[in-house]
């Protein structure tokens, strides 16, 4: 039955290209506008928050939220876990609070969506040393504006997502050092709608969007083993709305 599926599932995933870049490029001289002056970059965000109500609607994805508990004052540190391409957007849905994207740079390539991380968002090259210092550096400066920014701290999306591989440490490093707390979030369906479009007859399908809000986690000090502490918090408590068969804990040190 896969097998028949198939073609379906590779019609899906052109709809979601189509639907993407030419939404995407309709609203890019408003992007392109907005993201020349950093007082204007607000109404960028809010304008992406427009963009991912529309590709929730031409996508048949309802978002829904669920939250666990109550959201910290701003800035504090969005940490979830990453299962599909569509999780950056989607995200959009779930924090209204202006928020900014720590990424992996080589989002930079990506044509029309590149604005975002040449301007706004912040892109991390984990493979020079120099230029990830300089993406640490801006997003603590970020963070001490008082602007909360969102991290995947898994660094990619796992191959056999939606099980979770090893947290990487920027994340609960700048937690500690900022005394600011993590709150994490739980992407339960995504990789459902759309995990790699590279492998073109892998399941794709309409599905609804739920994303669980966790409690914040706070740093309890500065010590490394206060970061370790609180990744392997951070870590469970994402886990913990993952299905049964996903929570086992895949967690390295």
């Amino acid at each position: 039955m896969r097998y028949l599926a198939a073609p379906i599932f590779l019609l899906y995933k052109l709809w979601i290209g189509l639907v993407f870049w030419c939404t995407l490029l309709l609203l890019y001289p408003l992007f392109f506008v907005l993201l020349r002056k950093r007082a204007w970059y607000p109404a960028a965000f809010r304008l992406k928050r427009f963009w991912a109500r529309l590709l929730a609607v031409l996508l048949l994805c309802p978002v829904r939220t669920r939250h666990s508990g109550l959201l910290p004052p701003t800035p504090f540190i969005i940490c979830s876990n990453h299962s599909s391409y569509l999780d950056t957007v989607f995200m959009y849905l779930v924090f209204s609070n202006y928020f900014l994207f720590v990424g992996k740079g080589e989002l930079l390539r990506w044509p029309l969506f590149r604005t975002f991380f040449k301007t706004m968002d912040i892109p991390v090259h984990r493979q020079h040393h120099r230029r990830a210092v300089h993406a640490l550096r801006k997003a603590y400066d970020a963070l001490r504006r008082g602007e909360s920014v969102a991290i995947y701290p898994e660094g990619t999306i796992p191959v056999h997502t939606p099980r979770m591989k090893a947290f990487k440490k920027g994340a609960f490093r700048m937690a500690v050092d900022l005394n600011l707390p993590i709150v994490p979030v739980t992407w339960v369906h995504n990789y459902k709608i759309m995990k790699d479009p590279a492998r073109i007859f892998e399941y794709s399908l309409p599905h609804r969007v739920e994303a669980v809000i966790h409690p914040a986690c706070y740093p309890k000090g500065n010590t490394e083993q206060d970061l370790i502490d609180l990744r392997l918090e951070v870590f469970a408590r994402i886990a913990s709305a993952l299905p049964p068969d996903f929570q086992r804990d895949h967690y390295e040190h």
